[in-house]
């Protein structure tokens, strides 16, 4: 699924960093690179999902978090809401769906942006 995005969001025009473990985020964490968007996997391990997270959350100013998932509870997208997540995006992921979620995405974390000092 990793290369299907990649595949997706290079021909929508987009530079996407994917990784899959916290280990392979935390360089570009230290590289201190502005990310407007995070795109991440519900189903990575708890160990991955807590790190990647926390990094995300450091990252100054936070990117917005949008969450993959094949199916959808109302635990999982509240969770994501309340830890700070943008969305969850389910299953299929056709071009429209998946531009569309990352247009918003963005859109939301560049109003942010502009409303004054980086923060959350």
């Amino acid at each position: 699924m990793r290369e299907d995005f990649r595949r997706k969001l290079t021909s929508f025009g987009m530079s996407p960093v994917l990784v899959s473990r916290a280990a392979e985020l935390a360089h570009y964490v230290r590289h201190g690179e502005i990310y407007q968007v995070a795109l991440i996997p519900a189903a990575l391990q708890d160990s991955d999902w807590w790190s990647i997270w926390g990094d995300l959350a450091l990252l100054n100013p936070k990117p917005a978090i949008l969450v993959y998932a094949h199916t959808a509870s109302f635990p999982l997208w509240s969770g994501v809401l309340e830890a700070g997540g943008y969305d969850v995006i389910v299953e299929p992921f056709t071009d429209e769906k998946l531009k569309g979620a990352v247009l918003r995405a963005a859109e939301s974390f560049a109003q942010r942006s502009s409303e004054g000092p980086y923060q959350e």
